[in-house]
């Protein structure tokens, strides 16, 4: 209670000694800055003198000659100069009075604001010398200055006891206040002291009427309240005791579960080392620095180093250099630190030089301030899977090359047949001219070798197309053209065909045009095959084309009441020599090729095509185009025509 009594006393000396330790600094350095200001004004009057001078001979910086050093000297005698140094603008000194003792004074590392050297001899003075154009060299000057240092000191040592002065007596002053000014406080706080039972409290009664007479009055009056309220302290005491016991069991129950999670936590970590440690593949927890930190024995297997050998090694040494930059920190995904996951393909480098084949699958593990504090790299070797991928390439490449030779094959064998089989064609009609009256049975069979013919000649311009889109030497010329015009004539050219059929074959259009950019002989080989089909295989009924405009599309629409087809047919829709009745007893004739060229063809012009089809109900064949320019087709292509542009 008495150490605590004087607290405040204490406190307010202190406050009041800073005080008169700031204004003793205050005073002090103020008047050691005015001194020190004083004295290098008086240098700087003096220099300013050489600066005229040479700003008015500026011809010694120009010729670099100081021959005439009377001047200078008297001038020196006269300011009391130790040394003058003359450089030019390129740091060359070519000349100066007492060069040596300015050496010895470091004139050369003046800068470019006055000082006084560390000895206290010489005040040392840099002087830029200046034309109305340019600088033109530096003056060096330094000035004795031995009793003005002196006197410099002697001002700061007095200023420096003055201060001293004022700091203790304001000291004294501030402690002799503060026990004049507490003195009846603290024998007010004595009186508390003794006071340790109710009866002793009328002992603290005060005679006088004075300022502290009034507070031993209210500090009785306190006392006597506290008296009275002291019961309800105990009641206040059993309720926080009530609250203490409450918590310390909420306490308890916290600690039982923290344990029971170090517990929990221990056996995960226990279980994570032993599937670290046994895991097929191989696992590496690597720094953030990219130095490993622990390894697991599939790893060490695979590299062919002990795990003591890795550790601490950076992962540079391991992986192939090309591939490191998979590991750098700035190559870390910008996202949540919970969803970060990196997999990779890398080249493995093992001890004895040789190199594997890996995918490196890496998970940066986040510390309480979502900063990395390890990765743990999972390493998978895929070797043999990448030799049997050479293996599958090499043998891919053999079928692609097979495939286009068969191609050639076909197209030069076809080529063959075509060449006789012309002159076939062209000498039925003679031969049937010079037997118009003659035997009938001769004309069945020249009607026979002219149909067969022509159906032989169908099969080889299919065969000659396939082998041409599939070996790669057909060549699309893009244009703009107009589609329901190309429709309409093919429409009128099978017109003929259709009603030898008793089919009705009609073009449905909503507008006279509509252009679309594309190979029109493809094209054009699209809807005549299309059509031609759904005219053959429609026994009765009708053939119906339909254009149909979207709002970036255009749809051709084939669509017929013919024979249908299974929806197990349709799988194979479009693979060459296809046909749903095989055989030689098939009802309808046709080698397979017309649907496979078209969707090489529908291919080539960027197109789509889809197929609705119900057995003995009908089907709908629908080729839909784009309305806009494919850049990226015709510079695939590689071709261009001057109509492309609509």
């Amino acid at each position: 209670m008495k150490l605590n009594s004087y607290k405040f006393q204490t406190k307010l000396t202190i406050q009041f000694t800073l005080f008169f330790i700031v204004i003793s600094g205050i005073i002090y350095f103020y008047f050691t800055s005015k001194f020190e200001q004083d004295t290098r004004e008086k240098f700087q009057y003096k220099a300013q003198i050489f600066l005229n001078y040479f700003e008015g001979n500026p011809e010694i910086f120009w010729q670099k000659k100081f021959d005439d050093k009377k001047i200078v000297k008297d001038l020196m005698n006269l300011n009391k100069a130790a040394y003058l140094v003359l450089e030019n603008t390129a740091g060359e000194v070519f000349g100066g009075i007492n060069i040596d003792e300015a050496e010895s004074n470091y004139y050369i590392m003046t800068k470019e604001v006055e000082e006084i050297s560390k000895n206290e001899s010489v005040f040392k003075v840099v002087l830029p010398i200046k034309t109305r154009f340019s600088e033109i060299g530096k003056v060096y000057v330094g000035f004795v200055v031995s009793k003005d240092a002196f006197n410099l000191h002697n001002q700061k040592l007095l200023t420096g006891l003055f201060s001293l002065t004022i700091l203790f007596a304001g000291m004294i002053f501030t402690y002799f206040m503060s026990l004049i000014s507490f003195r009846p406080l603290i024998k007010v706080l004595k009186k508390l002291e003794r006071v340790k039972e109710p009866d002793d409290i009328e002992g603290i009664k005060s005679k006088k009427r004075d300022e502290i007479g009034l507070l031993a009055d209210r500090i009785d009056n306190v006392l006597l309240e506290l008296d009275k309220s002291s019961s309800q302290v105990e009641v206040l005491n059993k309720k926080v005791h009530d609250f203490i016991k409450s918590k310390l069991d909420e306490l308890t129950e916290e600690i039982n579960y923290r344990k029971k999670a170090e517990y929990s936590l221990i056996k995960s970590e226990e279980q994570f080392r032993l599937m670290f440690e046994n895991a097929p593949i191989g696992m590496v927890m690597l720094s953030p620095e990219n130095e490993v930190m622990r390894v697991n024995k599939s790893f060490c297997k695979m590299v062919g180093y002990q795990p003591d050998e890795l550790i601490n090694m950076h992962i540079r040494c391991l992986i192939d250099n090309d591939k490191i930059e998979f590991f750098t920190n700035e190559n870390m995904p910008k996202q949540d630190p919970a969803v970060v996951d990196i997999t990779s393909e890398k080249v493995l480098v093992r001890r004895s030089g040789s190199e594997i084949n890996v995918i490196v699958k890496s998970v940066p593990i986040f510390d309480n301030q979502k900063k990395v504090k390890h990765n743990i790299i999972q390493v998978l070797d895929i070797s043999q899977i990448k030799s049997i991928q050479k293996e599958l390439i090499s043998t891919l490449e053999k079928a692609k090359e097979s495939d286009r030779l068969k191609s050639a094959f076909l197209a030069q064998m076809s080529h063959e047949i075509r060449t006789p089989l012309n002159v076939i064609l062209t000498s039925v009609p003679l031969l049937a001219d010079e037997i118009q009256n003659g035997d009938e049975e001769l004309k069945v069979i020249l009607d026979s070798v002219r149909s067969a013919g022509k159906r032989l000649q169908r099969t080889i311009d299919m065969i000659l197309s396939m082998s041409s889109v599939q070996s790669g030497n057909y060549k699309p010329d893009y244009e703009n053209f107009d589609i329901v015009s190309e429709l309409k004539n093919m429409v009128n050219e099978f017109r003929s065909l259709a009603e030898d059929k008793g089919l009705q074959l009609r073009l449905v259009k909503h507008c006279d045009s509509l252009n679309i950019i594309a190979d029109k002989y493809t094209v054009n080989q699209i809807f005549q095959n299309l059509i031609n089909n759904a005219i053959k295989y429609t026994p009765k009924g009708f053939v119906e084309v339909a254009v149909i405009e979207t709002y970036n599309k255009i749809r051709v629409e084939i669509r017929d009441s013919g024979i249908g087809m299974s929806s197990e047919y349709m799988k194979n829709l479009f693979s060459p020599f296809s046909q749903e009745d095989a055989g030689h007893k098939r009802e309808y004739e046709g080698n397979g090729l017309g649907l496979a060229l078209v969707k090489k063809y529908i291919e080539i012009n960027s197109a789509g095509i889809e197929v609705d089809s119900e057995k003995n109900i009908g089907s709908v064949f629908t080729v839909t185009f784009d309305k806009e320019l494919d850049l990226s087709l015709i510079n695939k292509i590689g071709t261009s025509k001057t109509g492309i542009a609509r």
